[in-house]
């Protein structure tokens, strides 16, 4: 006896297009979209975002920095988010730090106000060669300014902070009066459960 034949399904058919929501904080935006044909295999997925399209800014860091976001459940075509971190392109760190100039990294784990564990990765670029007292001196200023202002805040306002560049000219302001700076940038933020 034949066998029946089976029709072949085309699997593209069958999938759907789902909107990336932002978080409240940024006013539920649609920041991306993606493809799939069972909203249970979209839940949990990590989706980076170039920061141009949730600011709308062409800004040099705007173009190099990625925002992670995490969806967190799915409700009818829109798929909800959470922030996670941000990162800077290496290309773009690699372009600040040049020859004659001294660069610091610093990692600086904290606690926000509402009690989430951060990771802050920074960059500080000098306008000139600088001794080690120097840097010794920038080190622990910025450790502890960065520490001091990223505390008093909830997550999600030290994520639009960042975002809206409105956290670190205020650190660079106060190190410029140890050594003059050119560059001060953060090259990545990590919330605790994704470096843990």
């Amino acid at each position: 006896m034949a066998e029946k034949k089976t029709k072949a399904v085309d699997k593209w058919k069958t999938k759907e297009w789902y909107d990336i929501l932002a978080p409240a904080s940024f006013d539920h935006k649609k920041v991306g979209e993606l493809i799939s044909s069972d909203p249970v295999n979209i839940s949990n997925r990590i989706v980076p975002i170039a920061l141009v399209e949730i600011t709308g800014k062409m800004k040099p860091e705007s173009l190099y920095t990625k925002v992670l976001f995490r969806i967190t459940d799915v409700n009818d075509k829109n798929a909800n988010t959470e922030v996670i971190g941000m990162s800077l392109a290496f290309s773009y760190l690699r372009a600040l730090a040049r020859r004659r100039k001294s660069v610091i990294h610093e990692v600086i784990d904290i606690n926000t106000k509402d009690a989430k564990k951060v990771r802050i990765k920074i960059m500080l670029v000098t306008s000139d060669k600088v001794s080690n007292v120097v840097k010794k001196n920038l080190r622990k200023e910025l450790v502890s300014l960065v520490a001091a202002e990223a505390s008093k805040k909830q997550y999600y306002e030290l994520i639009k902070d960042i975002i809206e560049d409105r956290f670190i000219p205020d650190v660079g302001r106060a190190l410029n009066k140890i050594n003059p700076i050119d560059h001060l940038v953060i090259k990545k933020l990590e919330l605790y459960e994704t470096f843990n």
